[in-house]
């Protein structure tokens, strides 16, 4: 019987790599959600074709996750086993803008709904899917750590997060309405436009650390392994493709030499033998919930990551903010709807 691996942001980066990775190590199935399937080349030309299937998602839509999952449940359904052979879901899909701040349709924060909101939708979705020791994955980062030096000589200044629906509307931890950057002024308590941007990535990443820390507490995914991942700094792939020309020519051609020399660098390949190998197929050996990185060592964490009961809220604030479809929901009912927020900003 072979297994399903359910992936997001599978097209570049570390998401190619694991699906390529996934392809040499097993006989699975692959289902890839990609926001443009049609120029998947080289997803195509990673995994055979027989094993993979890509549709449409974007993470930062709610309608897109919720057609995605209701069509890979209609995959799951029409497999030898049915219910019960996703063997992982990868959340590998991200979003770090660093120009003015954008909002999606339904008024949330863009980058807060790609990299967070999205994916608690699409893991609650599948999760009656899961097969006995599936691997559920989140992607976070270091830089939602103030005391990470590497993510700090970047502009990060660590994660600014009071609540999850704070985060949705674009606030930070002291309450400032972030109703668009171009309404802020030059300066928010000493960030500028990019600082700000950072900070919402930042943010967004602490909340992976939770969503899988708070799942893995509850009867639902009482059968699987949930982890967050923290693959480390990963020059080369696309992260720096917002950033200037002298910064995106260190980013793909002089800091990848120093993978080898600075700490918690690493490569797209060597991040997904750990995702692999490590966290989908067993080779390592954790608590569900874990923080992990890319060594196979436990992530450093923030005291306000391991917060366990603030986890817990924000799972719980997130799924108010968007709902699994009625027959999926793994939470409360819906709360009341977000405050009016800006449409999508593309300016």
């Amino acid at each position: 019987m072979t297994c399903l691996h359910v992936l997001t942001g599978a097209t570049s980066g570390l998401g190619l790599a694991a699906a390529r990775r996934l392809a040499e190590r097993t006989g699975d199935r692959i289902l890839v959600g990609a926001r443009a399937p049609d120029r998947a080349v080289a997803l195509r030309a990673a995994v055979p074709a027989d094993r993979l299937e890509i549709l449409p998602l974007d993470t930062g839509s709610r309608r897109s996750v919720h057609a995605f999952v209701a069509e890979a449940r209609a995959r799951v359904r029409a497999g030898e086993s049915g219910r019960g052979d996703v063997a992982s879901v990868l959340c590998i899909a991200g979003a770090q803008a660093l120009g003015p701040q954008e909002f999606t349709e339904d008024g949330i924060d863009a980058v807060f709904a790609a990299n967070a909101l999205g994916h608690v939708a699409l893991v609650d979705g599948l999760r009656d899917l899961l097969a006995p020791g599936a691997a559920v994955v989140t992607t976070g980062s270091g830089t939602h750590d103030p005391a990470n030096r590497l993510a700090a000589r970047a502009g990060f200044r660590g994660a600014v997060y009071r609540d999850a629906r704070a985060a949705a509307l674009g606030r930070d931890s002291a309450g400032d309405d972030r109703a668009g950057d171009d309404e802020m002024g030059e300066e928010d308590g000493g960030r500028d436009a990019l600082g700000r941007a950072l900070d919402r990535y930042a943010t967004s990443k602490l909340c992976a650390i939770y969503h899988a820390a708070a799942a893995s507490g509850e009867p639902g995914f009482a059968g699987a392994r949930l982890a967050c991942f923290d693959p480390g700094l990963m020059p080369g792939t696309g992260l720096a493709r917002d950033r200037g020309p002298t910064l995106r020519f260190a980013w793909r051609r002089v800091m990848p030499l120093l993978r080898h020399a600075v700490e918690g660098v690493s490569s797209a390949e060597r991040s997904a033998r750990a995702l692999v190998d490590g966290l989908v197929l067993g080779g390592m050996t954790f608590a569900s919930g874990d923080c992990v990185e890319f060594t196979g060592r436990p992530a450093p964490i923030s005291a306000q990551a391991a917060d366990r009961a603030a986890a817990a809220r924000f799972l719980a604030e997130a799924r108010t903010l968007w709902p699994a479809p009625p027959a999926m929901e793994a939470g409360p009912p819906s709360a009341s709807p977000l405050p009016s927020a800006p449409r999508l900003r593309t300016g």
